[in-house]
């Protein structure tokens, strides 16, 4: 997997191209209209302590902070699959390339094939990529039992490297070499305990329902993210853990 990191993606998306697929994708010319006047004459200015810029044109980018900004940039970048012959997974900005083979020398060979191809399509449409530390990155996944004397992956970017990891975070879920899920439910026991000790120390403020409203809000979550993923493939030993909090966390006149 080649996770992509893009530099900026909002604030450089350019209108002509966007409103281009709008047409393609088969967008009425009133409904293409509609979102041409609301993307141009924006302008922005800049405030620095007591000094305000002046004015300035904005014809790049879409509203981050909005509905519409979201909606509009998916559009944008909906047709990067055409760009790769691997499996491509779209999610706002965090994209990533996905192709499964036994040899990792074929793995190489296509991921470098369709990287390319991918950053060529970045360039045609205006969007670049971060290729800093902890930004773009590439990670090889295979079982437990796999040889592991041989697993570096060589992905470049023109002639530099992208950067090998043993365990990445996409979309908010620990990702490790074996998928075994045990990072990720470390981490969600951990976050649980640190909240459980906050819920401690105010219980005696809060009433049986209370607490069960703030359970779910604050805690639950945490159990339940992306869970059907990680679980299945968890150790016993960390499965018993997770029952352990989860025990922690039942209603009642000593428990939150």
């Amino acid at each position: 997997m080649i996770l992509i990191d893009l530099q900026k993606a909002f604030d450089t998306i350019d209108h002509e191209i966007l409103l281009k697929k709008m047409y393609c994708i088969g967008f009425a010319e009133n409904t293409i209209k509609w979102f041409e006047s609301y993307l141009k004459d924006r302008t922005f200015i800049v405030s620095v302590e007591n000094s305000i810029s002046n004015s300035g044109s904005q014809t790049y980018g879409v509203p981050l902070e909005s509905i519409l900004g979201p909606l509009l940039f998916f559009l944008y970048i909906n047709d990067t699959q055409k760009a790769s012959d691997s499996a491509i997974i779209l999610y706002a900005n965090d994209s990533c390339i996905v192709f499964q083979h036994k040899r990792i020398t074929e793995i190489e060979k296509q991921l470098n094939k369709d990287f390319k191809s991918v950053c060529s399509w970045f360039i045609d449409n205006k969007l670049s990529i971060h290729l800093g530390k902890e930004k773009t990155k590439c990670i090889l996944f295979s079982p437990k039992n796999k040889n592991k004397k041989d697993k570096t992956l060589y992905i470049f970017h023109y002639d530099k490297k992208i950067q090998q990891y043993s365990s990445v975070t996409y979309l908010g879920c620990i990702l490790d070499e074996s998928l075994s899920g045990d990072e990720i439910a470390i981490n969600v026991i951990k976050k649980i305990n640190n909240k459980l000790k906050f819920l401690y120390r105010k219980n005696r403020f809060l009433s049986k329902y209370l607490r069960r409203v703030v359970r779910n809000a604050i805690i639950q979550l945490h159990f339940d993210y992306a869970c059907s993923t990680w679980y299945i493939n968890l150790k016993t030993c960390l499965k018993n853990k997770l029952k352990v909090v989860q025990n922690k966390c039942k209603i009642g006149r000593a428990h939150v």
